[in-house]
């Protein structure tokens, strides 16, 4: 067949470009035949690195997505809705409810009033002497059984959880303060986590914390196994065995954050108390709902002629409010320094945020336990503050039951051991500031220059303005202090190169205590005349108290555990 070929739109013959051309059959006829167009590989790799790249792009905003639902549904399961309901909803709808019905901050009622600050004190002081002082430190014992009871049952009012749950808790503050993890509010998360965030939101540790309260109020007789002694014994006692735990270290965690507990356990929990804690636990939200709203409905009702709902909102729910805030207080104003207004003092260790809040109304508001430092320092004392005027409503109480008989073994710190604390921590601030001081070469560390060396070095044309004084064997340069001296410059030039000891000390004049101090400024070494022993003395004497002050300071009492002072 016999073919002829026209190249059109464009140059023909080249491979790889699109055109068409014409052909003849054996006939004549002609008939167009399409090229078949070929991407160029330029072409070719710009759409492959577009699509890669848009590939990337949807891969990177998919994940973007799906952590941004994760971190949603983490928030969402993290809130603690039970008390999300009593420190936020409640109050705001009271709130709602007073404002809308024109309502004031105070009832109306005077006996409504009346009943809601009697009832604001029993509730704190439930929680403050039973949930704090009875369960969580241990700082007292209860003679009959039915104030644990009044105790756990008033507690509830306050809305802030079982007495498990909180007293664990708040042994885990003691044990772990401030650090970021272990302590449930921590005052370096900020001031609204310390006061109110770690009760709205759970921590990411939830194995840590689980593990601490069972470690601290254990549900079950385990670790504990109940065994029977010999058949030949005469009573039937009880035998607890102790479990055999590793040592650990409160500063390290592992992988998972696990509470890992030393080989102490919790005190005098006992049966009765493992009993009554778990009955509270499992029946907190009903006394919460008898004691916030049924108990203060029914006596403003019946008792105080007002009505229900004012029941509900003022000795109910506000005072649960004010309650609240009291409480919260501790852990957030009386740890934050930067609130001067609250006049600050940390009289026992500064080595964290705890501090003695001395203004009134902090004491006040916090309910009598402003004095954190001291709290801190003594936690199973049952004061505030080894002091007798102390604002301390909570002292006042407990002591009132002791004298009545209702309690015992009320745990007091003796006031030596607190003065002997306060004491230590003065002198670990002066030591502080005593670094910061120029006390001159220490003694020990000065290079022994021998009589020879040392008139050589007098002798020198470089030294000759130079005046050099000896005192108790020591040589001390004094030319930048010789046109200060009060004597004048004879004087000292009239001492060049001797031993001045005597002159120094009441021969001339009876040099003060500041001289002494500026005098040890300007040693420069020890002339070694072979007889050092006042030397070494005055050695033992200045750098003995700053051994025996380390050494006390390293030595301090490290406690196992919160209830180990």
């Amino acid at each position: 067949m016999r073919e002829e070929e026209e190249d059109e739109g464009g140059v023909g013959g080249v491979g790889g470009v699109g055109g068409e051309r014409r052909g003849r059959d054996d006939t004549g006829k002609t008939f167009k035949i399409q090229r078949r167009k070929v991407a160029s590989s330029s072409t070719s790799s710009a759409s492959f690195t577009s699509q890669h790249l848009m590939n990337q792009a949807q891969k990177m905003k998919n994940t973007r997505i799906h952590e941004m639902k994760k971190k949603k549904r983490d928030f969402v399961q993290r809130i603690n809705y039970s008390h999300l309901f009593t420190t936020v909803i409640l109050p705001f709808l009271a709130l709602c409810y007073m404002i809308y019905f024109d309502e004031g901050i105070l009832p109306a009622n005077q006996k409504t009033l009346y009943f809601t600050i009697i009832y604001y004190n029993v509730s704190m002081l439930a929680f403050s002497a039973g949930y704090h002082k009875y369960f969580a430190h241990n700082s007292f014992k209860i003679r009959y059984a039915a104030l644990k009871y009044i105790f756990a049952i008033f507690g509830c009012a306050c809305g802030l959880g079982s007495i498990r749950w909180w007293a664990a808790l708040h042994r885990a503050h003691h044990r772990f303060t401030e650090d970021t993890e272990r302590d449930p509010y921590s005052i370096k998360r900020g001031f609204l986590f310390s006061h109110y965030g770690w009760l709205l939101k759970k921590p990411k540790i939830t194995r840590f914390y689980d593990e601490f309260i069972e470690h601290e109020f254990p549900m079950k007789q385990s670790p504990v196994d109940v065994v029977e002694n010999k058949e030949d014994s005469t009573d039937n006692e009880v035998v607890e065995l102790m479990p055999q735990l590793d040592d650990g270290n409160d500063n390290g965690r592992d992988n998972d954050n696990e509470y890992s507990p030393d080989d102490t356990t919790s005190e005098n929990y006992d049966e009765s108390l493992r009993t009554l804690l778990i009955w509270q636990e499992k029946s907190y939200l009903y006394w919460f709902a008898i004691t916030t709203f049924l108990i203060p409905a029914v006596i403003t009702r019946f008792v105080c002629g007002d009505t229900i709902t004012n029941g509900i909102i003022y000795p109910g729910i506000l005072r649960m409010f004010l309650c609240q805030q009291s409480l919260l207080s501790t852990e957030s104003v009386c740890h934050l320094k930067r609130i001067q207004v609250t006049i600050p003092t940390q009289p026992f260790n500064d080595k964290n945020s705890s501090q003695n809040c001395h203004n009134p109304l902090v004491a006040l508001l916090t309910y009598g336990q402003a004095h954190q430092n001291f709290h801190h320092e003594f936690p199973h004392d049952y004061r505030c503050n080894n002091g007798v005027f102390t604002y301390d409503p909570t002292k006042w109480l407990l002591w009132t039951l002791e004298k009545l008989g209702v309690v015992y073994e009320l745990c007091r710190t003796p006031d030596n051991l607190v003065a002997h604390l306060c004491l230590q921590q003065q002198q670990r601030v002066i030591n502080r500031a005593k670094s910061q001081l120029n006390w001159g070469t220490p003694i020990s560390k000065l290079p022994l220059i021998s009589p020879k060396d040392f008139k050589n070095t007098i002798a020198a044309s470089s030294n000759k303005d130079r005046i050099y004084i000896v005192i108790q064997n020591i040589i001390h340069d004094i030319t930048p202090f010789m046109h200060q001296h009060p004597g004048g410059v004879p004087l000292l030039k009239a001492s060049h190169g001797k031993d001045a000891t005597q002159a120094f000390y009441g021969g001339v004049y009876g040099h003060s205590t500041a001289a002494t101090n500026l005098l040890a400024t300007m040693r420069i070494g020890i002339l070694d005349t072979g007889n050092d022993e006042e030397v070494w003395r005055r050695v033992v004497k200045e750098e003995g108290e700053v051994a025996e002050a380390r050494e006390s300071r390293n030595g301090q009492a490290q406690y196992r555990t919160a209830e180990a002072a």
